[in-house]
């Protein structure tokens, strides 16, 4: 690409630096370095180091699909779980060193684990997963086993066939999503305010004579709440904005104040929602998805 035309290639691979690193914040990891077309992440979840894998290779995946074929990017992602020394701003340590060993062995659009994030993910995150045995690793003492998640498109493929021939395979499919979204929502973090707005939306106004304020407080808070577990699960920054906006506008049926206000109060939540739509749309024209606790695209 570089050959064909340097300057539009030098851009888009600065674009997609750039939303790596969106992404990888997003989901609570660090990019730590970036090197020629390459990025390096680093997290304290390997669930979410996975998660954010998979969700830039099925942003790209999508993109790809939208593109001429000479623009289209493939990249491959390697991720490992370990111990790392961390100096400054920069991590080092065989961990760093095996999951750079482990990226030029995935697919293209795809992804290679290694045994460390296997044994931590399999229960948690319903992924297809090929077992690819032991490998020996260049300047790695010991060989190591591995895991592959293919690219996006022929997961797809394969689940769609599959599900044609079977409807419990579709069943099984929904539960899995339904689960995860579920597993998103009960971390603790996002638990607590979720319940408590619950309880301010529920909250009775014999209860709290404020002219509906608790109740609308509570749509607001769970609003954002949910928008922020959207924003997790598809890897678009503008979720938290429209949740936000949603319960905004929702909360102003729940006062006690005048039609205007209400309006207004309904012509605001709309406004912040569209932002995030705008702002989500906006996201989904780069390129998207790391993995952490040592990982490396290229």
């Amino acid at each position: 690409m570089m050959g064909a035309d340097e300057e539009k290639t030098v851009r888009l691979i600065q674009g997609l630096q750039r939303e790596i690193k969106e992404l990888v914040e997003e989901f609570e990891g660090r990019v730590v370095g970036t090197a020629g077309d390459s990025a390096f992440g680093e997290f304290d979840s390997v669930v979410n180091a996975v998660r954010c894998a998979r969700r830039i290779q099925e942003e790209q995946s999508r993109l790809n699909a939208e593109r001429p074929e000479d623009e289209r990017v493939n990249s491959r992602i390697g991720i490992h779980l370990g111990d790392v020394i961390v100096e400054d701003y920069n991590v080092y340590g065989d961990g760093v060193n095996i999951a750079a060993r482990l990226e030029p062995l995935a697919d293209p659009g795809g992804i290679c684990l290694s045994e460390a994030v296997y044994q931590q993910v399999r229960t948690k995150l319903d992924l297809p997963v090929q077992d690819i045995g032991l490998r020996e690793l260049k300047n790695i003492a010991h060989p190591i086993h591995l895991y592959k998640i293919p690219p996006v498109a022929i997961a797809r493929a394969a689940i769609t066939t599959v599900s044609g021939d079977d409807p419990d395979v579709r069943e099984d499919e929904i539960e899995a999503a339904v689960r995860s979204w579920v597993e998103d929502v009960i971390r603790a973090r996002r638990l607590v305010p979720l319940l408590i707005g619950a309880f301010l939306l529920a909250s009775p106004a014999v209860l709290f004579r404020t002219a509906g304020v608790f109740p609308t407080a509570g749509a607001i808070l769970m609003g954002t709440v949910m928008g922020r577990v959207w924003s997790l699960r598809t890897g678009r920054s503008g979720g938290t904005r429209v949740g936000l906006g949603i319960g905004i506008a929702y909360g102003s049926f729940l006062t006690g104040w005048s039609v205007v206000t209400n309006a207004l109060f309904v012509l605001a939540g709309l406004i912040v929602a569209a932002t995030g739509v705008a702002g989500g749309v906006r996201r989904a024209r780069g390129v998207p998805e790391l993995g952490r606790r040592a990982s490396r695209a290229q």
